[in-house]
């Protein structure tokens, strides 16, 4: 009897020590809650560079007469470097923008990691119209959709 309570006790142990294992492990339980965590920073970052493009934007349009793309708003000094592109790249998301004399457009969607498809999954959109950000759960946002 004590022989099999004693195994008993000792096959809890292992149990517990295997859970413990597998909590803690990268790929265990606890990985999806870093990848939550992740994309919710990821999204907050988009958020707040769209806002930065936004005040960019109205710089651009008060001193110059005109809205601007990223190039000519980073030349000009109202973007930083990591803006240097047609279509830069930041915090998973790739911004695209429209911009004429007379107003901007600009999306933010995000992009897959190394081949895998995106960890993030929603689309922001905010143009010159409104100052509102947009958001679509499934693809590229426009005014049409919710504001954030």
């Amino acid at each position: 009897m004590m022989m099999i309570k004693a195994m008993v006790t000792g096959e809890k142990v292992l149990v517990l020590a295997a859970l413990l294992l597998t909590s803690c492990s990268p790929s265990g339980p606890s990985e999806g809650a870093y990848k939550k965590s992740v994309k919710a920073a990821d999204e907050s970052a988009a958020i707040q560079l769209l806002r930065t493009i936004a005040s960019a934007q109205a710089q651009s349009k008060v001193t110059r007469g005109s809205y601007g793309d990223f190039n000519s708003l980073v030349q000009a000094g109202f973007l930083d470097q990591r803006f240097a592109s047609t279509s830069p790249e930041l915090s998973g998301y790739r911004f695209r923008m429209s911009a004429t004399e007379a107003e901007f457009s600009v999306t933010a969607d995000p992009q897959s990691s190394e081949g895998g498809p995106a960890s993030r999954n929603r689309h922001f959109y905010l143009d010159s119209g409104d100052g509102a950000i947009h958001v679509n759960p499934t693809q590229t946002a426009t005014n049409a959709d919710p504001v954030l």
